[in-house]
């Protein structure tokens, strides 16, 4: 088969994408990956054939006005107000690469930011991915909604807002591509309702951290996580840190270090020695560094993770998946976005000290939640078993299969 992997955003939206395109690459199936240019060489290396799609979306934490929104506000609403925006023509051209790189596919599977074209008629079978649950559901309300106490049909009406909110967005550019297509519009009503039903849509992350729902359709699929296991040697000043002395807390604040500071830097370096341990960081200000403290550039969290007495981090989708495969306790420190709805599921499931949200973080509150994660048995007990269970999910072969399967029955 020829497949059509389209996806935009940061390292954490493009890894889980790469990882699927190289188990379809081992099944035999040609693969094209569309992104932006940040993504280039990691996608080559994978043995997937690149598709450019115009702009960047590393640098979402380089504009002072967004890192303004996020101390002030975890709301990604608020925050993409802030965010530089391109012209309605700009964003029909990406869509216009984003159809190229999928003509010639026998399947396309498309994400949050790319998720217009498969509105707009790509003119091949598709389906999507998304983070977090987006399929309608009397079991939990949407992401980012309110949590009032109205039951299954406030639970239900949450998810149609949060479709509608999403469509509004993407319709102006939809209906102009159609338009250039001599395709007809499309209404008010978001055609996202139709998703796990007339489109298969995926949700890689794992059953045992966020069982699907009894009431979802047959083609909405929860597969376990998308991870691409590295080759790369860990570095030898590393490995020496953690070999001489008892396992580190560990620091990983990913892109969103700009938002996070020195300030948050110096609160966990003082939590962590109230906790009595060592502490690395990864990424973050630079500085001189205490005789228990190790900086590191970009490392293998798959190696490093493991290794650590606790993780400290924001909750974003791809760090929650490697500290949960980790198998370790978690501090979350929630900045925006999806962040704070990570962190209160982990908190739930117990494998986390309660969430610290960063526009409230305080030292004593950080000095709390860092001394409950490396000193409650509890915790660390029920990260092992859920790391267990993540660790056995079958995630990138599970969605292979389920496309296989799709791409051999065509569907529409």
């Amino acid at each position: 088969m020829k497949i059509s992997l389209l996806t935009f955003g940061t390292r954490g939206d493009v890894h889980p994408f790469i990882a699927l395109g190289a188990g379809l690459v081992a099944r035999g199936h040609e693969v094209a990956l569309a992104t932006s240019a940040d993504f280039r060489e990691m996608v080559e290396k994978a043995g997937l054939n690149f598709r450019e799609i115009p702009g960047s979306g590393k640098d979402y934490f380089a504009t002072p006005a967004v890192v303004d929104s996020i101390r002030k506000s975890p709301s990604s609403i608020r925050t993409a107000l802030k965010m530089p925006k391109p012209s309605l023509d700009e964003v029909v051209e990406s869509m216009e690469r984003m159809y190229e790189a999928g003509q010639d596919a026998d399947f396309m599977l498309n994400a949050l930011i790319t998720r217009g074209v498969g509105y707009a008629g790509p003119g091949v079978p598709w389906g999507t991915v998304s983070w977090w649950p987006i399929t309608a559901t009397g079991e939990f309300r949407a992401y980012n909604t309110p949590d009032l106490p109205l039951g299954a049909p406030w639970t239900r009406f949450t998810h149609f807002m949060s479709a509608q909110m999403e469509w509004q967005w993407n319709r102006p550019a939809v209906n102009r591509f159609r338009k250039r297509r001599g395709l007809p519009a499309l209404g008010m009503a978001s055609p996202a309702a139709r998703l796990g039903t007339d489109q298969p849509i995926l949700y890689p992350y794992s059953p045992s951290f966020m069982p699907p729902p009894r009431d979802w359709p047959q083609r909405a699929h929860v597969t376990g996580y998308w991870t691409l296991d590295r080759t790369t040697e860990p570095p030898a000043d590393l490995v020496e840190f953690l070999d001489s002395g008892p396992a580190p807390v560990v620091l990983a604040l990913g892109s969103a270090w700009p938002v996070y500071g020195e300030r948050t830097l110096e609160l966990v370096r003082d939590a962590v020695r109230k906790a009595k341990r060592r502490l690395v960081v990864v990424g973050g200000p630079e500085g001189d560094l205490p005789d228990d403290e190790f900086r590191t550039g970009e490392v293998d969290y798959g190696w490093l993770f493991p290794r650590a007495a606790a993780v400290i981090h924001g909750a974003s989708f791809g760090t929650t998946a490697d500290v949960l495969r980790a198998g370790v306790p978690q501090v979350t420190v929630p900045c925006w976005a999806d962040g704070p709805y990570w962190a209160a599921r982990l908190a739930a499931l117990g494998v986390s000290a309660p969430p610290v949200p960063f526009q409230k973080l305080t030292g004593g509150a950080l000095t709390q939640a860092v001394a409950q994660a490396v000193d409650e048995p509890g915790i660390a007990e029920r990260a092992a078993r859920l790391g267990e269970l993540v660790r056995a999910d079958r995630g990138v072969e599970t969605a292979c299969d389920l496309i296989e399967q799709w791409g051999e029955a065509r569907p529409a």
